[in-house]
């Protein structure tokens, strides 16, 4: 899901997870991480990874030159993701847990971003 900005600026990444951690404590698991689900050539980055357990989760990536927020499902746990979730058909049995996290993170990051 992706949450384009047109008023104001793209927050840092930091105060986005400190943001989501307040906001979601206590429910998720939400840490800073360095982002392994996008292809980075330019440098390592840093994401907000949302885990709601070992293969539903939700990674919030920042493009400061677009102006836009990412938030995308992901399997938070790399060796799960390496082996069981390469293919279509496994992650398509986990596409309404992640559609329901999407949009609850999005929501929450959008009572911020406007």
């Amino acid at each position: 899901m992706e949450l384009q900005l047109k008023n104001s600026k793209v927050l840092p990444i930091d105060e986005l997870h400190d943001f989501i951690k307040t906001k979601l404590e206590g429910k998720y698991t939400c840490e800073l991480v360095h982002d392994r689900w996008n292809i980075n050539f330019s440098a390592p980055k840093k994401c907000v990874l949302i885990k709601k357990s070992g293969i539903i989760g939700v990674g919030v990536f920042v493009n400061e030159k677009k102006n836009k927020v990412d938030v995308d499902g992901i399997v938070p746990n790399m060796i799960l993701e390496r082996i069981f979730f390469r293919n279509v058909l496994t992650r398509l049995l986990l596409l309404s847990s992640w559609n329901k996290l999407e949009a609850e993170v999005s929501d929450v990051l959008r009572t911020k971003l406007s």
